[in-house]
């Protein structure tokens, strides 16, 4: 098939809808919002900009103007440019993912005035920042990516010289601000969500059990952060290689001391299933204690195991999850990823800052407006530090399927941290 009739065949795929923000209606539909380009496909209508080499070069057929990368289709128009760095050669699977929700975006709410350039981000910060560069050099106005914090972090020295935004997937804050913002799933986030529930329903003592790598540490640290915020005490941790069986020696050695009310356990899949058995078979009674977990429970093994039955944990907002799963499924034949609604979301925060401003549109103030925007996974804003602030659900698991116990919020009713 020729890139000509796969934007044909994916546009027909792709449903049509509308695009609101939040700013002018007071609740967004960033989700039903998808993002302009030149790929619209259709009778007689541009093919798309191919998907880069592990070079990262811009198609043959476009040439660069003194403005930037031009396809001959759009020559003589005003072009918003946006750049979008994806680990095409070192993640692939991964990449085509985003670059398939972007393009979801793209054709849904085309606008012949916008451009998505897609380079390689290579393996590491030094690749990132040269393919940035690159990106400037097209003319990009805004960059979308890398995926991992050292390729955020090269970006951004790049995109930073030209005050050039980045909207990076990195779920690592110490590489926002400087220009860069943080569209990804932050744990400090779904900490917050989950201690601050527990805490309304008179949580008053967690425990921790996770693994000890980056992740578990990074959500122990969290943990007692946010209990010492709403006045709830961490009474033990325990850590462990990852495994089955030294995650249920670490459960077996937690539920021998004093009973705590919550106990958040920062795993999923096997592991999980693993920690909670041993958990239950040492004597811990979850009509008792209540099981706590991040969005990592999210899957449909949690609901399987019954010692996990009446757990809550946090997830995005479900009804617009399934909403995007539906229609990606619908557009490319297959299940999206978990990560693949952030190159959606990207995308179609782009078109609208760029509705009305174009290439003018990417401000700080345009980014950061403290309603925020509604996306795939539910309602987010950013932060000033480049951090996000998400919505999101708290959910209890059922062996029917899990419910929401606290619904994710529509808006943002507090000012923004």
């Amino acid at each position: 098939m020729s890139a000509q009739e796969a934007s044909s065949s994916r546009k027909a795929a792709a449903p049509s809808v509308k695009a609101r923000s939040l700013k002018a209606l007071g609740a967004a539909s960033l989700a039903a919002m998808l993002a302009a380009c030149a790929t619209q496909g259709g009778p007689g209508g541009p093919s798309p900009l191919g998907r880069p080499s592990s070079g990262g070069a811009p198609p043959s057929t476009s040439v660069t103007t003194r403005d930037g990368v031009t396809p001959p289709f759009m020559a003589g128009q005003q072009i918003t440019r946006v750049g979008i760095l994806l680990p095409f050669s070192t993640r692939p699977q991964e990449a085509a993912a985003l670059y398939n929700a972007a393009e979801l975006a793209l054709f849904d709410h085309g606008d012949p005035s916008m451009l998505l350039i897609p380079r390689d981000a290579g393996a590491d910060a030094t690749a990132a920042q040269a393919a940035a560069q690159a990106l400037l050099t097209d003319g990009a106005d805004i960059i979308i990516g890398p995926v991992t914090r050292e390729g955020v972090e090269g970006a951004t020295r790049a995109a930073s010289r030209q005050s050039v935004p980045v909207i990076g997937f990195s779920s690592d804050r110490a590489v926002a601000g400087n220009g860069a913002y943080l569209l990804s799933f932050q744990l400090e986030d779904e900490i917050d969500r989950i201690v601050s529930y527990a805490a309304s329903r008179n949580i008053r003592t967690i425990a921790f059990l996770g693994p000890s790598n980056e992740y578990g540490r990074r959500v122990e640290a969290a943990l007692r952060s946010e209990a010492a915020r709403r006045g709830v005490t961490v009474t033990r941790s325990e850590f462990y290689t990852r495994s089955d069986s030294e995650a249920a020696a670490a459960a077996a050695r937690l539920a021998s001391g004093p009973a705590p009310q919550g106990i958040l356990i920062a795993e999923s899949g096997a592991v999980l299933r693993a920690a909670s058995v041993a958990l239950v078979r040492a004597g811990v009674s979850t009509r008792q204690t209540k099981l706590l977990g991040t969005s990592a429970w999210d899957s449909p093994d949690t609901e399987r195991e019954p010692t996990l039955g009446g757990g809550w944990f946090v997830a995005s907002d479900p009804g617009l999850r399934q909403n995007f799963e539906q229609r990606y499924r619908q557009a490319f034949n297959r299940d999206a990823t978990r990560l693949s609604s952030l190159g959606y979301d990207a995308v179609a925060l782009s078109a609208l800052l760029a509705r009305d401003g174009g290439a003018n549109g990417f401000t700080r103030a345009g980014i950061q407006r403290s309603d925020g925007f509604l996306g795939s996974d539910g309602i987010f804003r950013f932060r000033a530090d480049g951090s996000i602030e998400r919505g999101l659900a708290v959910m209890e698991v059922r062996a029917n399927g899990s419910t929401a116990a606290d619904p994710a919020p529509r808006r943002f009713t507090a000012p923004a941290g």
